[in-house]
């Protein structure tokens, strides 16, 4: 990935926290912010004034699925074509301002091979952190025996976890609580994987300083994944009230995924998964669920499942508006979509905020998005990766 040095002075500096500062200079060096200053900074190569702007860290969508076209069915292409459609699709989101992604739901090597090819260089695109393929039970998410990441026992499943993570140096691991709406032969509320299963996934996980995802909607996935060690609950309906009280004092994560959810609703119309979310009851519960998970207190993150049927890559920033509109501050969302992201992917140490000793990937806008949260797309100006401007 190229890297820029360069000094930037913003009018206004989102820090990705909640706070905005004014008149900051930051100095970066091969991609990196050394010095963030009250005073105009020199020796930094190029320098750029963004007075009267708003300067923000760019956004992270920590839950897509690159491979996947949301007009059509992936299973149909080969797996060389899903890695050029996954370059593609990651090249959509950097260009709105996604500057790193959670790439959660790979098959074979196809998702491994576009993170290295965008951080070897080799293509343009955002920060790509991957889990490989969601482990599973047999038959969990296919009916084609060999697919997927199919697990039976705790012994399976560790297997397949250091599998990930030793062979792909996998960056997260994603694990298949329950069923989903996406795969019909399954019950989305239905318990898939032990809690024993998971169990040992998280424990190879944490033993590499990684995070654990777990896809659930129903209330017993919920609460195998938490007793397993879970870090993040990913869509997370059913969250029941002692599941919200352990979260907030474990300082687990929640991702919505709202975008998603919203998207289906906007076209059932079509059928298949949109009508399916609500004939299952998942819908009815999302818009409540993460009400009552945002008035607890509970961390949560932007992740817009990027790739189902309908949830396209070039308009992923949605998934902050759904949060407002649902009770969010603007703010609050900023911090969804920034830190917040970043902690779900253990990666704020590099990303998710504007301080010193973190990566220079910034958003330059023309209006304030801690008031409004659409200025993120409505006045977006520039995109700088690494310190490069796109």
């Amino acid at each position: 990935m190229k890297s820029g040095s360069l000094s930037v002075y913003a009018g206004n500096l989102v820090v990705g926290d909640g706070s905005v500062l004014k008149d900051k200079y930051l100095g970066v060096s091969d991609g990196v912010i050394v010095e963030v200053s009250d005073r105009p900074l020199t020796g930094y190569g190029d320098e750029y004034d963004y007075s009267g702007k708003y300067v923000m860290p760019g956004l992270i969508d920590a839950h897509v699925h690159l491979r996947y076209d949301p007009h059509g069915d992936p299973e149909k292409r080969s797996h060389e074509y899903q890695a050029i459609r996954g370059v593609e699709n990651a090249k959509k989101s950097l260009e709105i301002g996604i500057t790193s992604l959670g790439e959660a739901g790979g098959i074979g090597n196809v998702v491994f091979a576009v993170r290295n090819a965008i951080n070897n260089g080799v293509v343009l695109g955002p920060r790509l952190y991957v889990s490989g393929e969601m482990i599973t039970i047999t038959g969990g998410r296919t009916k084609v025996p060999g697919e997927r990441k199919e697990v039976n026992g705790a012994d399976s499943a560790r297997k397949v976890a250091r599998e990930l993570l030793m062979y792909h140096n996998a960056d997260f691991i994603k694990l298949g609580a329950t069923g989903a709406i996406s795969s019909a032969h399954t019950g989305p509320r239905h318990p898939q994987l032990s809690v024993d299963e998971m169990r040992a996934c998280v424990e190879e996980a944490h033993n590499c300083g990684k995070m654990v995802h777990g896809h659930c909607y129903g209330e017993k996935g919920i609460g195998n994944s938490l007793e397993a060690g879970v870090d993040v609950i990913v869509h997370g309906q059913s969250l029941k009230d002692g599941h919200i009280r352990h979260m907030v004092e474990n300082k687990l994560i929640l991702m919505p995924t709202l975008k998603a959810f919203c998207g289906h609703r906007d076209n059932l119309d079509k059928g298949g998964v949109h009508t399916r979310m609500v004939d299952t009851g998942i819908w009815p519960e999302t818009e409540q669920n993460f009400r009552r998970a945002l008035e607890a207190g509970l961390t949560i993150s932007m992740g817009t499942d990027g790739g189902m049927p309908d949830d396209h890559f070039s308009n992923n920033y949605l998934d902050l508006k759904y949060m407002v509109e649902w009770g969010m501050t603007p703010g609050q969302a900023v911090t969804a979509g920034t830190l917040n992201a970043a902690k779900s992917l253990a990666i704020e140490n590099t990303v998710g905020t504007l301080e010193v000793g973190k990566y220079a990937d910034l958003l330059v806008l023309g209006k304030n998005p801690v008031e409004e949260i659409s200025s993120i797309w409505t006045s977006l100006e520039k995109v700088i990766l690494n310190g490069v401007h796109l």
